[in-house]
This record gives structure tokens, sequence and C-alpha cells, in this order.
């Protein structure tokens, strides 16, 4: 797994997250249903009775793979890293659809990587930026009543930062 987000290198995975800037259409082949059940089960707020959706950790691999595509497409100069950034959050949206966790990361991603961009931060900040809002999620879910099944987008991050899932 490392070795494959060594050959992405971070500040194309944070300058992927540039969507805010253009707009462009999904990439072919994108699932145009969503796979968003909902949240799961739980029980007094604990992680007792939880379980991800049965495609999660599926979901988690596809969005790994266009990541991967897409860093592909952006090193032969066929996308720029803004559009790159745009089909992989249309692609999360249309494969898992919005849940609270994975849009709130997304958020700390896209303006991680436009601080970063435009200079504001080092590439080094811009992932400790990441990083700490992932571990804040890791935090919070134990605690969370209403956990969404399928957090793909954040459990993506956490692989991409070796840091535990969320599950």
């Amino acid at each position: 797994m490392q070795t494959l987000f060594k050959k992405l290198p971070l500040t194309l995975l944070v300058a992927m997250s540039l969507s805010a800037c253009i707009t462009v259409n999904a990439p072919m082949g994108t699932p145009t249903t969503s796979n968003n059940t909902g949240s799961a089960p739980v029980v007094s707020g604990n992680a007792v009775g939880y379980r991800v959706a049965a495609s999660h950790w599926g979901d988690v691999a596809k969005i790994r793979q266009e990541a991967q595509r897409l860093g592909g497409e952006v090193g032969a100069g066929r996308l720029t890293k803004v559009q790159a950034a745009q089909y992989l959050n249309r692609y999360r949206l249309n494969l898992v659809g919005s849940n609270q966790i994975d849009d709130s990361m997304y958020e700390v991603y896209q303006k991680a990587a436009l601080d970063s961009q435009r200079g504001v931060i080092s590439q080094e900040q811009s992932k400790q930026y990441i990083i700490s809002a992932l571990k804040g999620w890791q935090q919070r879910w134990g605690s969370m009543s209403n956990k969404p099944a399928n957090p793909a987008f954040t459990n993506f991050l956490m692989e991409v930062m070796d840091l535990k899932p969320l599950q």
C-alpha cells in the first residue's frame, strides 16, 4: 500500500482537491448511483452494533484507483490538478454520496491544497493540517451517535496519511 502512495506525491494528492476553481464534467465510467445507505445502526452512541456499509472497503479501493488514474492524467499533462480534484470529488459523491465526515474532510483537504498552492503553507504544513483533521474525526468517532455507513473518502485519506481507519 505504501508504494502506491509513494507514486502519488502529497502535492498531487492535496492539489487534486482544488474543486472550487473551475467546473468540469465527471470522468467517463463514474458511477451514477449512490451506494450511500445513510447511517449504520449504533447502540448507545458507541461502536457496539455499528458496521460500515457492505460496499465500504470496495468503495475506498475505487476512490484510491480513481485518484491513481487521475494522478497519471495530471502527470501526463492531460488534466490540471484542479480538474483532477474536481473529478475525484464528483467521483466520490457519485460513488458514496454525501455524508458529514467525508464532506468535512473534503473541505479541509481543499483548504490545505489551496493554501499550499498559494504558498501560504508548505507541503508539510498542508499534510499536518489534513492529519490533524483526520485525528479529530478519529477522536469523535467513538462517541458519535449518527455515524455514516460509508465514510470512504475519509478512510481513503486515512490510508494516504497512514492512520487507522474509521470502522
